[in-house]
């Protein structure tokens, strides 16, 4: 009896000893487990460096970083499937001083656009419209087919007027060019088309780039002291560094990029195109490696300013969502974001670069923003693009932003024509003169259809509106217009008299006769379209304009025969006439 109790009394000690022991090893593991998942799949046990280091981490993520996987299949779509597509580019410009009725000429213009792009058969058409207000517009035809570009309105012609796009060089050399050699025979206008994701990484490739350059940047910057913010569901860690600083991890960027065994054949294939242009213009092989090189040796030799640069990564759920780069030099601040928001399909890039000036108080805004909506479908995408100049300059207001909106609806079921017989008049059937009289005829015709519609906008000072209304020459346009304001009626700028002899002085010295009937048509269209007489360019020599310096007759010209061409200029330094002579030697 008392063996058979002590026998139940041990077993029920082991029993009792079993389950303590299983339970501490349950509670162990799962206390493991607990902070195994606090640490890895939240932000609570992690330092503010940490953090910093693990969004950045986030930016070639395409879940989580800027690179989007939803943008890149449609980007892939677009550019090798079918589709028709519509949009509208329009402008918003505000500037002190300048004359409220141009500036809402300028904001009531308009460029609307529909049609049809096949990617596949390599074909494209549009109709165009240029609209100056409500009823006043300038309809056209843009129209791909047949390796041929061709454009039409019909204030000018039912036929198209084109280019082959095939043996461009011996085009050019009716034109008198003799040296083609960075001509090409033609240009692929869908070679941008072929391989859109040249740029894309593999995830072990991504997952080796993100190791290389955070640990590059955990080197020179784990040391520092990392801060964190917070405002309105976003949060925030900075680190700050002294210009020195800088300079020091650009270097060493640099130099890893140009030994990166992944990331630059990815870019030597991503640039090909422009590096081979580059090419030829230079005469020597260049590389993405030399350009890196040359960026390394340039930030060598540059000096450093005394001051300091804030590196802020921020993050929206857990998602990387901004990167920011602030630098305060003497007197200047320049702070440069990019930004990405995702919100159920509709994805949006925002890039912003402000630059304050302390002593002058000046202020200058360039910002970009790209918006896409329809990705999660791929039926039919909205694209929204922004490109704007706000700031204050002398205590005035500029404020000039351009937008552009698209919409491409996919349709494997679409087709584009050929050009028909006697549809288009294509300038490579034709010699120099034949197409110097088309060309001439095409011009005088869009001459007088401008004249008219600027009078009926009233614009006619003013030249046009889309001298306004694009980014790359509206700024300087708007520039001179303030500066010259009193006298749009009188002298030129040094700017303007610089751009309007640039059309004319390659044509100095001595020329071929095909090349003397081109500058003859430069002249003719110039002064069809002129304001006033004062910009219009007289000719003399062996041969002289007609019908108020608007028609010219090009028989007395030898095409054989070679001339000298003389530009004679005025007090301003204008070109006003130009001297033909037949070279006699």
């Amino acid at each position: 009896m008392l063996k058979e109790k002590n026998k139940r009394r041990k077993t029920n000690e082991n029993k009792s000893s079993w389950k303590i022991c299983n339970y501490n090893t349950f509670t162990n593991f799962n206390f493991r487990g607990i902070f195994a998942y606090i640490y890895f799949e939240t932000d609570l046990l992690k330092s503010n460096g940490q953090l910093f280091f693990k969004y950045l981490g986030q930016i070639v993520d395409v879940q989580d970083g800027f690179i989007d996987s939803q943008l890149i299949e449609y980007t892939n779509k677009k550019y090798t499937g079918k589709y028709e597509d519509s949009g509208n580019y329009s402008v918003d410009i505000s500037m002190s001083g300048a004359d409220s009725d141009m500036l809402q000429t300028l904001n009531d213009f308009n460029i609307e656009y529909s049609g049809k792009i096949d990617n596949t058969a390599r074909k494209n058409e549009q109709d165009i419209s240029i609209n100056y207000s409500s009823d006043v517009s300038f309809p056209f035809k843009y129209k791909y087919a047949n390796e041929t570009l061709g454009l039409q309105t019909d204030y000018v012609s039912s036929q198209y007027v084109g280019i082959e796009n095939n043996n461009l060089k011996e085009f050019v050399e009716k034109f008198g060019v003799t040296d083609t050699t960075n001509v090409p025979d033609s240009i692929d206008l869908f070679s941008k088309y072929t391989n859109p994701e040249t740029i894309n990484l593999t995830d072990e490739e991504r997952e080796q780039v993100v190791n290389t350059y955070t640990s590059l940047l955990e080197e020179k910057l784990g040391v520092k002291e990392f801060s964190k913010t917070e405002e309105n569901g976003v949060t925030s860690y900075s680190v700050q560094i002294t210009n020195q600083e800088m300079k020091d991890l650009m270097l060493a960027f640099l130099e890893t990029l140009k030994n990166d065994q992944i990331m630059m054949p990815k870019m030597e294939e991503m640039f090909q195109e422009v590096l081979d242009n580059m090419n030829q213009i230079s005469n020597q092989e260049v590389t993405v490696q030399d350009i890196v090189q040359q960026l390394i040796d340039d930030i060598n030799n540059s000096e450093t300013e005394d001051g300091t640069n804030t590196i802020t990564v921020s993050q929206t759920d857990r998602k990387l969502s901004a990167i920011t780069l602030t630098t305060t030099n003497t007197t200047t601040t320049t702070e440069l974001k990019i930004t990405k928001t995702n919100n159920q399909g509709s994805l949006t890039y925002g890039m912003e670069l402000n630059v304050t000036d302390s002593e002058t108080q000046d202020e200058m805004g360039y910002l970009f923003t790209a918006s896409y909506q329809g990705l999660q479908e791929l039926t039919t995408v909205n694209e929204t693009y922004q490109f704007g100049v706000i700031g204050k300059m002398d205590g005035e207001e500029q404020r000039l932003v351009y937008n552009l909106n698209c919409t491409d609806t996919f349709n494997d079921s679409i087709t584009i024509e050929d050009y028909a017989e006697d549809e288009i008049q294509v300038l490579n059937d034709y010699d120099l003169e034949q197409m110097a009289t088309i060309l001439m005829a095409i011009g005088e015709r869009i001459g007088e259809v401008n004249t008219m519609q600027m009078e009926e906008i009233g614009f006619s000072e003013y030249g046009n509106p889309m001298i306004f209304a694009f980014p790359l020459i509206s700024s300087t346009s708007m520039l001179i217009y303030n500066q010259a304001a009193e006298v749009v009626e009188s002298d030129l700028s040094e700017t303007e008299i610089s751009a309007f002899n640039s059309r004319f002085i390659q044509y100095e010295g001595e020329q071929r006769g095909t090349t003397v009937k081109g500058l003859l048509q430069m002249v003719v269209t110039n002064n069809i379209s002129a304001k006033d007489d004062n910009q219009k360019v007289e000719v003399t020599g062996v041969v002289t304009l007609t019908g108020d310096d608007t028609e010219v007759s090009l028989e007395s010209i030898n095409t054989g025969s070679t001339y000298i061409v003389e530009m004679n200029y005025n007090d301003e330094g204008r070109i006003i006439s130009i001297t033909i002579t037949q070279n006699n030697e």
